[in-house]
Order: structure tokens, then sequence, then C-alpha cells
């Protein structure tokens, strides 16, 4: 099975022109306005999409993705026999985006969500791919999740610097970088083997 993972559109249209069973778009399809933009996003796609908003989308982002059954911010779903899960936002930044939450009321939303074999975030876990000028600033409450649950894959965006592939414990995490750049991530699943290819 091939899935493909974009995060941090911001506005840009840039397909990669794979044929992929799923799509996984880790949010920030906008830059706070525009909503109606990632309608035009979700279009370019024939197969399964599995989305969660970012911290730079709004409201009428969230309803987009309801309408096109492809929102599982804070849901799980069952797609080819796993689990799929997600959470969108990020928790706070110092730009007050339309879509940030704090990290203790992450961690009681997660704290709801079933166990799952891939989840989908758009900030990524403290400590991975969150640098930014010497500092963390990722969700602990995302990275405490992971460590509890270990789902097989976790995929994340939000923190433009930084792409990536790293473990944490026996979950595979995937950053994925810009997609507005034309940065994306494939991922194969063959059985128990999981193989990453980032693109441009």
């Amino acid at each position: 099975m091939k899935l493909l993972a974009l995060g941090d559109i911001h506005g840009k249209i840039c397909h990669p022109g794979e044929e992929v069973d799923a799509v996984f778009i880790a949010g920030d399809f906008t830059n706070a306005r525009d909503d109606e933009f990632a309608k035009n996003v979700l279009d370019m796609f024939s197969c399964d999409i599995f989305a969660v908003p970012g911290n730079m989308d709004r409201r009428g982002v969230i309803e987009i993705l309801d309408s096109y059954g492809a929102n599982i911010h804070r849901r799980t779903k069952k797609f080819a026999g796993i689990n799929v899960t997600g959470y969108g936002g990020s928790n706070p930044t110092p730009f007050n985006t339309p879509f940030e939450i704090e990290d203790e009321v992450i961690a009681e939303h997660l704290s709801e969500l079933e166990p799952a074999d891939i989840a989908l975030f758009h900030a990524p876990p403290y400590g991975y791919f969150d640098d930014v000028g010497g500092y963390s600033v990722g969700s602990k409450a995302i990275k405490d999740w992971i460590k509890r649950n270990q789902p097989a894959v976790a995929i994340c965006a939000h923190i433009h610097e930084h792409q990536g592939v790293a473990k944490i414990g026996d979950t595979l995490l995937i950053k994925v970088g810009m997609a507005s750049k034309g940065d994306a991530a494939l991922i194969e699943l063959r059985g128990e083997e999981i193989i990453i290819r980032f693109i441009r």
C-alpha cells in the first residue's frame, strides 16, 4: 500500500504526481484566509483522504474537510483494515494563529482517542523536529500520547525548518516538509516493512 503525506500547503497547490492509495494531509491548507482553497487541494485527489487542520486554518477549513469526509481531527477511522486517527491545530505559538490549543487541553482530547496504526498530527511531538532558535516548541501532549499508544506510523508538519524520520519507541515518526515548496513523503507499507521516500 502506498500513501502520500503532505503538510504546510499554505495556499499553494503542488501535486506530486504520484499514484497512491490514500493521502494524509497534516494541516495548514491556508494562511488564515481563503478557506475555500482547501477544496482545490482536496479535489486534486481521487483516492481516500485523511486530513487535520493546521494552526493557520480557520473554522471554514474544518467545515470543508467535514463536507468531504476527510476530517480526522479528534476522530478514528478505518482504512484498509487499519485504524487511522488525528489531531489538528497546534499548541500555542507567539503568533496568535487561528487554531491554537493549550497543551493541557490537547492531552485531554488525545486521551479520548482510540489507539491507532497511523496517527496524523499537525504539530510535532516535543523534542522531535521542533527546534526553533534553539528551543523545542512541539507538543508534550502529543509526545506522551505517542509514547503510550505506539502507533506504527505518526505523521506531523508545522515547523517549516525540518523534515525527516525518527523513532519514538516502536513508532516511526515522519515529519513532512513544506508542500508549498513542493515537499512531500511517500510511505509504502509492505507488511511489517515501512519504506519512506521524501520527494519534491
